[in-house]
């Protein structure tokens, strides 16, 4: 009886996803249940386009904390610092003083003025506010890197939880066969033949259970350097997601992609360097100098006027304006390659969805429930004697990997929905943040 006991209780259980403990009040302490349901995700129109505030505020904490993000805010006020420069004035008058002594003493004072003639300032603000726009647009890139590198570790640090928790049920079963068999051996029962596949088996088991051990570890270490956090328990995702769409609306895609920020940020620095074009092209042209002078010599009383203007007879620096038009047309080719690339992952993010959702709903409707009844058939076959140990382990074994495949594939599920969310922009919004919003501090009880 206690073979069967372990038997059904470690065929039949299937995991949960272990809840975000922490030792804030927030949160409750995870902790690994004596009995194990179904790992579940609803996959559904109906399902909510949000997540819950938690992980919107682990990302938010997260983002407060990242110094890829705040090195990217830095840029954003080094440029608007530039902005302000390039508003300014180019050119300062300079004083002229001179003085002579000779027969007659001669002094005189003025200043010189260079003009603007061409109206350079305004090409240079223009340049300096799309560097603005540039560098705004890579913080929101950072940001939403930031966010998908976050929750594709923690559906990989999830996904490793369910496995451990699922190999110490394995670990459970095979010492509890073990000890049966070395029961029914003493009782004559069992030939050494089961109590050595007993003993190979709960090897097995242990030699597992510690490869499974080792791959949680990588996972929340992966999980902490994303992250930057050192906290007892991690945030669980939600129970529910959307069901991709069926195809990609041309022109909806078309506008999504360009909205990108990684795009956004090529074509700021696109406008960026044409408004370059034309700051370099009015640098070809001179810009006169004027001066006014007051003065006396001797007794006479000195008023004069000076013009000067640079002449580009020995270099007319038009390789110059060359060479940025030449940088502007290469820049644009980077964005079509950027724009083919994105396209390509767009698409392909949404068929890896759509298998990986197909598979799931199948294992939900008619897989999970198949497995059930052939544990309920294994149980009573066992019971009425017409499988020997042996053939009883062998599909005990397969029932537990088969609910080591579900997991798999529930991550695979939302790893899939992660990379179509990105790609397609929608992570932010699914988030329930705001790229463009300020982040503040929110204290989700790490340890000191």
């Amino acid at each position: 009886m206690l073979l069967k006991r372990i038997l059904l209780t470690g065929v039949c259980a299937c995991l949960t996803l272990p809840a975000w403990a922490n030792d804030s009040p927030m949160y409750s302490k995870a902790v690994i249940p004596s009995v194990y349901s179904s790992p579940t995700l609803l996959v559904s129109d109906l399902a909510k386009r949000t997540v819950d505030d938690s992980l919107t505020l682990f990302v938010e904490h997260i983002w407060a904390k990242s110094p890829e993000i705040k090195r990217a805010q830095s840029v954003i006020d080094t440029a608007k610092a530039r902005l302000e420069g390039a508003d300014r004035p180019l050119y300062n008058p300079s004083l002229v003083l001179d003085v002579e002594r000779s027969d007659l003493n001669t002094t005189t004072i003025g200043f010189n003025q260079t003009l603007d003639w061409n109206d350079q300032q305004a090409t240079y603000t223009l340049a300096a506010n799309k560097r603005v726009l540039m560098a705004q647009a890579a913080l929101r890139e950072v940001k939403k890197k930031v966010a998908e590198e976050v929750l594709t570790a923690l559906v990989t640090y999830q996904t490793a939880r369910t496995m451990q928790a699922l190999g110490v049920r394995r670990g459970e079963l095979m010492k509890g066969f073990l000890d049966t068999v070395t029961q029914r051996q003493l009782a004559g029962d069992m030939g050494a033949l089961e109590g050595a596949l007993a003993q190979v088996t709960y090897g097995e088991a242990l030699m597992r259970q510690a490869a499974i051990e080792s791959q949680l570890a990588e996972a929340e270490a992966a999980l902490r350097a994303v992250t930057g956090l050192d906290i007892t328990s991690w945030p669980a995702l939600p129970e529910s997601l959307r069901l991709p769409p069926n195809q990609l609306d041309k022109r909806e895609t078309e506008g999504g992609i360009k909205n990108l920020p990684e795009l956004q940020v090529i074509a700021h620095r696109i406008e960026a360097m044409k408004a370059g074009v034309s700051v370099v092209k009015n640098a070809t042209n001179a810009q006169p100098t004027i001066g006014l002078r007051a003065g006396r010599e001797g007794s006479e009383t000195l008023l004069g006027v000076s013009f000067e203007m640079p002449l580009f007879v020995r270099n007319d620096f038009k390789s110059s304006v060359r060479v940025a038009s030449y940088e502007v047309a290469t820049e644009e080719q980077v964005y079509h390659e950027a724009y083919r690339r994105a396209k390509a992952r767009l698409q392909g993010g949404l068929g890896r969805f759509q298998n990986t959702v197909t598979a799931w709903q199948f294992w939900v409707n008619s897989g999970e429930q198949a497995h059930q009844n052939q544990v309920r058939l294994l149980e009573q076959m066992w019971q009425t004697g017409e499988l020997s140990a042996t053939d009883y382990l062998i599909q005990a074994k397969q029932s537990l990997e088969t609910q080591k495949a579900a997991t798999e594939l529930m991550g695979e599920v939302w790893k899939s929905a992660i990379v179509w969310l990105d790609a397609s922009n929608q992570l932010s919004e699914w988030l329930g943040v705001a790229l463009n919003a300020p982040v503040e501090t929110q204290n989700i009880g790490e340890r000191k």
